[in-house]
């Protein structure tokens, strides 16, 4: 008789696995996480075990000031017999909360990094500014590492003997401002993030799995999986996650809310085909008023056994452009303030319960290596913890295949980026045509002022 599965002894045996790896001795460990899997927990667990139980100088590398604030407090917080050290340059603003840890210490030059068992915290820029040709710590763990560009990586590798980098592979690729094409035959050139150069170099680098995502529910989990991580599979942690409307829906784009509180955590609404560019505001209206009917049915929200009312602070919408950035935010009143509008490389990180994307191909007459990435829909696709709406053109799909990948690749590279992200956005099209989770927008057609969508 097969044992039911459950999650939480899966994602307990995969902390061990990560956490036996530092008793072992491992040189290096590369750690891959499905969104919302826990990753920088994760990363916190093996810092705490590495200065308290063996006795080693731990640094933590993050990619932002906003990542190191953040771990910051978390490891404070939990450990708060054990100094916590943030190595940041002087004239750093640090935050009200930050600035009144007591078991913080801010340290500001390479002489006063302490020598004693401790974790110190900092992002990988500031890092990258001390010169020295030995190590400074004894273990170096590198928060959202897939984010890290590999030859910013070589720049801090120095100082530390053993390494764990965690992160997610199904992220927006790392960003590099300069020529990269000397380098493209290089399947471990410096453009690539660090676990996949490091991996390239040294393949018998232990490589684990985070299995579980704590985030996503089983539905997404479903339809995120196949399209952006087919070579990783995961599962959810299967919480209750739910949204329920006491005010029946009425009207037409209410079918696309009701579809998310009928189980379907992922639903797309369409507009009539148009060539819009960047900024689309017919559908920045209709994404808009879909948030003002979320909240004019008083929705509520059941996660993870907690009971609260829909609000403002509790959606998000992210685009692949400033432009449609700014069209939302031109649409919304006051009382959508708390709604957080941001880009899908700003959005990296953060979670809401529910989400409204700009599909980055809507109304756009090309499909460009940019706006097929398979990161930056991935990112946009599992921010959510209960329901997420894309709105788009009709067409995206005769789109895709009229702008099929060339599939031309350097020599000695095996992955093909484009097509990746062609092939993602093929995937998640069609298990949505399939499903039936495809439904007309209205708003497109006959515009309506947002004062009467608030009325």
């Amino acid at each position: 008789m097969t044992e039911p599965f459950d999650p939480q002894a899966e994602a307990n045996a995969a902390l061990e696995r990560v956490l036996a790896s530092q008793w072992q001795g491992m040189p290096a460990v590369v750690l891959r996480s499905p969104p919302g899997a826990g990753k920088t927990g994760v990363a916190q667990r093996v810092a705490l075990q590495s200065a308290t139980m063996l006795g080693q100088r731990c640094m933590v590398v993050t990619q932002t000031n906003e990542q190191a604030f953040d771990l910051t407090r978390r490891l404070a917080g939990n450990a708060q017999s054990l100094p916590i050290y943030l190595f940041a340059k002087r004239d750093l603003a640090l935050p009200a909360d930050i600035e009144s840890l007591r078991n913080l210490v801010i340290v500001h030059d390479v002489a006063s990094l302490p020598q004693h068992p401790s974790i110190t915290i900092s992002n990988a820029a500031k890092w990258s500014w001390i010169k020295t040709t030995e190590p400074c710590f004894d273990l170096q763990i590198v928060d959202e590492a897939f984010q890290l560009p590999d030859y910013r990586f070589q720049l801090i590798s120095n100082l530390a003997p053993r390494h764990v980098l965690i992160g997610d592979p199904g992220q927006i690729d790392p960003f590099v401002n300069c020529e990269i094409e000397r380098w493209r035959c290089n399947p471990a050139g410096p453009q690539v993030s660090c676990p996949a150069a490091l991996v390239k170099r040294h393949p018998s680098v232990l490589q684990l799995d985070l299995p579980i995502s704590r985030r996503l529910n089983p539905d997404t989990v479903s339809l995120v999986q196949p399209a952006f991580y087919p070579n990783m599979p995961f599962r959810a942690m299967s919480q209750d996650r739910s949204v329920h409307f006491p005010v029946a829906g009425i009207m037409p784009f209410d079918a696309a809310l009701d579809a998310v509180a009928a189980g379907a955590s992922i639903v797309m609404v369409e507009l009539p085909a148009q060539i819009t560019g960047e900024a689309d505001s017919e559908l920045a209206q209709e994404l808009v008023a879909s948030i003002s009917r979320l909240l004019r049915r008083q929705a509520w929200m059941s996660d993870d056994g907690r009971v609260l009312k829909v609000t403002p602070d509790k959606i998000g919408v992210v685009c692949a452009h400033v432009s449609q950035v700014n069209a939302a935010r031109e649409l919304m009143g006051p009382e959508m303030a708390d709604v957080f509008v941001e880009t899908a490389n700003r959005f990296q990180g953060i979670e809401r319960p529910f989400m409204f994307v700009h599909h980055p191909l809507s109304g756009r007459a090309d499909a460009t290596a940019f706006h097929l990435d398979a990161g930056r829909l991935c990112v946009m696709l599992s921010r959510h913890r209960i329901g997420c709406w894309i709105f788009g053109r009709q067409g995206i799909h005769q789109q895709l295949i009229r702008f099929s990948p060339a599939g031309d690749r350097a020599l000695g590279i095996d992955d093909d980026p484009e097509y990746r992200g062609w092939r993602a956005h093929l995937t998640l099209m069609a298990a949505l045509t399939q499903t039936g989770r495809i439904f007309a927008g209205v708003n497109g057609l006959t515009p309506l002022p947002l004062a009467q969508l608030m009325s």
